[in-house]
């Protein structure tokens, strides 16, 4: 009887540690813009891109730049979003409107007045941003390549961006926290946001020194082509009746193995 009770305890113990041994998982997301298969809400200035993922995550993407050309630092005010190649994204501002627009996510200050293009992607969860995949690049160190500020939405404030300047996002009225300067992004996959934050709200654009160093601000221009996501999902445990404790599927196999080997030890005693 005193066997038979050390291994009841050894397999609740065991079904216990089963139980959160279980690792949380991550789906993926992947958002290629493309415009064979996209449209914008509009073709002015605030339009916008919805996409849903193929896991249900929606996205929504808008275009800003800070060009109201005000005393002191410009104003952030909604730009127009534009296929700046086939299957790439890139922002004319207001400036440029009223010139031969650039197409290209920029800072070049050859480029009417230098203004600081981002673009806003909005999700209906928290995600994890992981990596950026650009289809043309200039500025960096080597050819084809750009530096780029990425931004996360930390909660605390309203995550409007509209009137603001960028160093005015920062501010817990607007609550945007860097997510780091990175230099020398190239025409392919480049991991981002090693701290791997999670949120509804980012701002992707070329660097912008306001948002502290790592790059080389002034000649920057890309046209983003695909990014990607990931979200977490922890098991959601079944409630259980009253006075019963629950006891997953794995954790089931694991108790009956542990119960044959107590009837194979005892056999063994019996032939003994």
């Amino acid at each position: 009887m005193g066997i038979n009770r050390r291994l009841v305890g050894l397999s609740a113990a065991t079904v216990f540690a089963a139980m959160h041994a279980v690792p949380s998982l991550a789906n993926v997301q992947v958002w290629d813009f493309n415009s064979s298969s996209q449209s914008f809400s509009g073709y002015g200035d605030g339009n916008s891109l919805s996409l849903t993922s193929s896991d249900g995550v929606n996205l929504t993407v808008t275009a800003w730049s800070d060009t109201n050309d005000s005393n002191g630092p410009d104003e952030i005010e909604t730009a127009q979003l534009h296929w700046a190649m086939n299957s790439a994204l890139g922002i004319v501002n207001r400036d440029e409107n009223s010139g031969s627009p650039n197409h290209s996510i920029d800072s070049i200050t050859s480029d009417s007045d230098g203004e600081f293009d981002m673009l806003l992607l909005e999700f209906d969860t928290a995600v994890n941003m992981t990596s950026l995949n650009l289809d043309w690049a200039t500025g960096g160190n080597g050819s084809n390549t750009t530096d780029v500020s990425l931004l996360a939405w930390n909660g605390s404030g309203s995550g409007s961006v509209l009137g603001e300047t960028w160093s005015g996002v920062l501010d817990n009225s607007v609550g945007y926290d860097s997510a780091g300067n990175y230099s020398n992004v190239g025409l392919s996959y480049y991991s981002v946001n090693p701290s791997n934050i999670e949120s509804t709200k980012w701002l992707v654009g070329v660097y912008n020194p306001v948002f502290g160093s790592g790059g080389d601000g002034g000649d920057d221009g890309m046209k983003l082509s695909k990014i990607k996501t990931s979200t977490s999902e922890a098991p959601t445990p079944t409630p259980a009746p009253p006075g019963e404790v629950p006891v997953p599927g794995t954790a089931l196999l694991i108790l009956a193995g542990l119960l044959g080997l107590r009837g194979r030890r005892k056999v063994s005693v019996k032939t003994l």
